[in-house]
């Protein structure tokens, strides 16, 4: 299964998968795949095997935005927590109030569910 069909399937197990998010998806695991090569020739640059690579080294400072421009990709198409919590606010239907229920982990939507009765029950 390539990375790009993982990626989808975890956004349709969410249930917030739109085919209009395919572009952004190939484009992650094209950072993705940029960011492994980079770490790999940051790697061969390290002095000898024992050694790690120094942090000052230019490709690092590139590995740090390939990292940042990942998450926010991630962030956008709902794979971080964040994201998918904006995600699923978004697409709550006028004069509701709650979420529309998960279709993935069932553990996890429970624990969500018991965090928001007791911080409902805590406010006034």
């Amino acid at each position: 299964m390539s990375k790009e069909t993982q990626y989808a399937e975890q956004l349709r197990s969410l249930g917030i998968y739109d085919p209009a998010f395919d572009g952004a998806i190939h484009i992650l695991c094209i950072q993705e795949r940029e960011l492994s090569r980079a770490m790999k020739a940051w790697k061969a640059t390290a002095p000898s095997p024992k050694d790690a690579p120094s942090i000052t080294d230019p490709i690092y400072a590139e590995i740090a935005k390939l990292r940042r421009d990942i998450l926010a990709r991630q962030d956008a198409l709902g794979l971080t927590p964040k994201g998918l919590q904006r995600l699923r606010k978004q697409m709550v239907p006028a004069g509701d109030s709650a979420p529309p229920p998960a279709t993935g982990n069932q553990a996890l939507t429970q624990l969500l569910d018991s965090i928001r009765g007791k911080h409902s029950a805590g406010t006034p």
